[in-house]
């Protein structure tokens, strides 16, 4: 709970930063879908599933943004984790694990020509991964486990312009899961709509 309102501190202390560091700046809006990759111990006990994903990024200058973002990622037990499941539960035995991420995020733009349509970026951020597991025997009541617990990510990404206001977004970022006792990381692979919306189009 105390790493929850830490989060929050720091989202709120990004959205009240005085209006005049903006003046230059405008927002950079995305919606992605995706693939999720576990790794380490969760790799092995589930296997990769779909992402979903927004993130809302405030430009600071013309190479540095920060923002807020969410991400949704189900994941399906691995194979060798079913046939484990079935043998000690009964066949058909059904379980998942859900991952809800909110975070805060830095962007640093790897181009600064305004008349380029690519501009590829770093990206670093930190914030609260619930992870929810549950599990459902044959004609039994579904079980749940789940915890909070703070995590850190990093990668890179590239914006694609369509148009003069929007996009394509690109991204690909390692995330840390920080639980205890087990290793709990995933790659985020996800690709979605780009916006850009400046002072002038936001009147």
């Amino acid at each position: 709970m105390r790493s929850r309102k830490s989060l929050f501190l720091v989202v709120a202390v990004l959205l009240l930063v005085p209006a005049a560091a903006f003046a230059n700046g405008g927002w950079m809006v995305d919606a992605r879908a995706g693939v999720g990759l576990p790794m380490g111990n969760y790799g092995d006990a589930f296997k990769s599933g779909l992402l979903l994903g927004v993130e809302a990024s405030k430009m600071m200058s013309p190479q540095f943004a920060i923002g807020v973002d969410g991400n949704y990622v189900k994941n399906d037990v691995s194979d060798d984790n079913q046939t484990f499941l079935d043998a000690t539960f009964g066949s058909g035995t059904e379980a998942d694990a859900k991952l809800m991420h909110y975070g805060a995020h830095a962007k640093y733009m790897l181009s600064t020509n305004s008349e380029s349509k690519f501009t590829p970026y770093l990206v670093g951020g930190a914030g609260i991964y619930h992870i929810k597991n549950e599990l459902t025997p044959p004609g039994g009541a579904t079980s749940d486990a789940s915890e909070s617990k703070f995590g850190v990510r990093g990668g890179v990404g590239a914006n694609v312009m369509m148009g003069q206001r929007w996009g394509l977004g690109f991204q690909a970022d390692y995330n840390d899961v920080m639980t205890s006792g087990s290793s709990s990381q995933f790659v985020g692979l996800s690709a979605g709509l780009h916006w850009m919306l400046t002072p002038s189009s936001s009147k």
